[in-house]
């Protein structure tokens, strides 16, 4: 029983250590947890577009409408059977793929919510909702303004009595979805400089210095946008894009103001470096005294050597120099007698030489 006990208490105290690293530690979950999460994950938002799409397909008579209305009266076709209701089919996919952008965005980050610290969340929630509301701007403004001037531009200016343009519904409705797109990046240029503002702040005397550059490339994506010759319009497609860059200066200013030191720190700052600065001119001042007056007492001392060692009677023989007397003379005359006695002492074992046995025995 006794050894049962004793064999039982190291098991018992493994055991209470693997509780103590569980309760400390966070839980770290095997691989296959990670797949089950990803794929509740992406159930949710394939269901959510699934739901989304069906609504959409109870008003599809209205949004096709809708995506229709930029093209004025021009007629489209499809050149399938099917075309038709491929296209009806199209319009909802969209609308419920569009419809469930917050529901993707939530998910993906609930999905990295562990990983992630609750500052960066809280960035990543205020980044996601202010593009989202940039982009809601770029399309609405494609959509009404660029839209109906770009295709005004392609349908109507190369049609003549010879040539019309025979158009399918699903080709329309690619370039729409194209062009909208590009409307709701293009409106992202705020948060795209601050980012690279979070990272590496940016000044803006040195953004206002790049408005004609800027101004340059708006016009040149203007006229890509709507391939129209008329200025009016190169200028209405132009214009957002200076606006979100002077926008984007304005808050990039603000936000470098809101972390830019109080004028007691800088006060404290400046005369800290104005002290810092003093003391080493002091000290380089008091370093080159130093140096000039070890240079002047050398120089005396050489001065000094070289006065000794000239005669200076007639009769008096000059003072030895320094130089010429050998070192290892000067060294054996200072070393003791007991010292000189027991170095030419024979070693153990060996044999002793005659010179050294006289020695020996005149000492």
């Amino acid at each position: 029983m006794n050894k049962q006990k004793a064999k039982s208490k190291p098991a018992r105290r493994h055991a209470q250590n693997q509780l103590l690293r569980q309760a400390i530690e966070p839980q770290r979950l095997p691989f296959i947890e990670h797949v089950y999460e990803l794929r509740k994950r992406l159930f949710y938002i394939a269901l959510s577009v699934a739901v989304f799409s069906g609504l959409a397909s109870m008003f599809h008579k209205q949004l096709t409408q809708w995506l229709l209305a930029p093209a004025g009266n021009q007629q489209f076709i499809y050149t399938s059977p099917g075309g038709g209701f491929d296209f009806i089919v199209r319009i909802c996919v969209y609308t419920g793929f569009f419809l469930s952008i917050p529901v993707i965005v939530s998910q993906i980050l609930l999905y990295f919510t562990p990983l992630v610290k609750k500052e960066t969340m809280h960035f990543l929630h205020w980044v996601g909702f202010w593009s989202a509301v940039l982009a809601c701007l770029g399309m609405s403004f494609g959509y009404f303004v660029g839209l109906s001037a770009g295709l005004n531009f392609l349908l109507h200016t190369f049609s003549t009595n010879q040539i019309q343009a025979l158009i399918s519904v699903q080709s329309y409705l690619s370039f729409v979805l194209v062009y909208l797109l590009g409307a709701a990046i293009l409106f992202q240029l705020p948060l795209i400089l601050l980012f690279i503002n979070h990272i590496k702040p940016l000044k803006p005397g040195m953004l206002m210095g790049k408005q004609r550059w800027v101004i340059l490339i708006a016009f040149v994506v203007g006229a890509m946008i709507s391939p129209s010759p008329d200025v009016k319009n190169q200028t209405i497609m132009a214009a957002p894009i200076i606006a979100m860059y002077e926008l984007s200066i304005v808050l990039i200013w603000m936000v470098n103001r809101k972390h830019r030191r109080p004028k007691k720190v800088l006060a404290l700052l400046q005369k800290d470096a104005e002290t810092r600065e003093k003391r080493v001119n002091e000290f380089t001042r008091a370093r080159q005294t130093w140096e000039s007056a070890m240079s002047q007492a050398i120089h005396e001392t050489k001065a000094t050597v070289l006065a000794q060692s000239e005669p200076v009677t007639a009769g008096i023989s000059p003072m030895p120099q320094l130089a010429s007397i050998p070192q290892h003379a000067t060294r054996q005359a200072n070393r003791p007698r007991r010292y000189i006695s027991d170095y030419s002492k024979p070693a153990i074992g060996r044999p002793v030489s005659p010179t050294t046995r006289k020695i020996q025995i005149s000492k």
